[in-house]
């Protein structure tokens, strides 16, 4: 099944997801240089933040950051220019486009679809919309968390020290390694939206 197809047939209201987006937060050690820019209030740590682009097949497509951990998920879409990325890859001859799927820390708009706000005010019909939504997120969950998995000192703070190492590099590594392995051994995220991954020589040769 193609990318365009796995969403729907997984039961995405939306006829038009191709693929899901989200902000990770990764601990860091404490800087000596302006901690209040990486500390982040929800985490109650110290973070640097990544946005990721994550496929049906398993695949994260795109990467971006690191962006200071005090940031909000909307900020960071915003400086990682993926909107007028989108906004000329996305959209098709006829004049409509394909979108991305993430949570309520984004707004609704053209390309990203997220949602329904504010819980306590949403009819029945709304919260079950949210719901059988978020049951295709929670499974995209496993896919970012396989970076974690396979390298899990970056998720280890006190080996994440950005004044002293390559702590992106080391990141954006983990994750094409990951994404080899999810070539050579699946994953539960193309298995769930029955995707066809692809090999590492096509991975590569993107």
């Amino acid at each position: 099944m193609n990318l365009f197809q796995a969403t729907t047939q997984a039961g995405s209201y939306y006829d038009n997801v191709v693929a899901f987006i989200d902000g990770t937060a990764r601990p860091i050690c404490r800087p000596k240089q302006c901690q209040e820019l990486y500390y982040s209030g929800y985490k109650k740590m110290h973070v640097l933040k990544y946005q990721s682009v994550l496929f049906p097949n398993g695949i994260i497509g795109r990467l971006d950051g690191p962006f200071q951990g005090r940031r909000h998920d909307s900020a960071v879409l915003n400086l990682s220019g993926l909107i007028n990325e989108l906004s000329k890859e996305f959209v098709k001859q006829d004049g409509s486009c394909y979108t991305l799927y993430g949570d309520t820390g984004y707004a609704n708009q053209k390309f990203i679809k997220v949602g329904f706000k504010n819980y306590k005010k949403l009819t029945e019909r709304q919260k079950q919309f949210n719901a059988d939504m978020a049951a295709l997120r929670v499974c995209v969950e496993y896919g970012f968390g396989k970076i974690l998995q396979y390298f899990s000192y970056s998720d280890f703070k006190k080996t994440q020290k950005i004044l002293l190492q390559p702590v992106k590099q080391m990141y954006y590594v983990a994750t094409v390694l990951t994404n080899c392995l999810v070539c050579l051994r699946g994953t539960q995220v193309c298995d769930y939206f029955h995707c066809f991954r692809p090999s590492v020589e096509e991975y590569l040769t993107i």
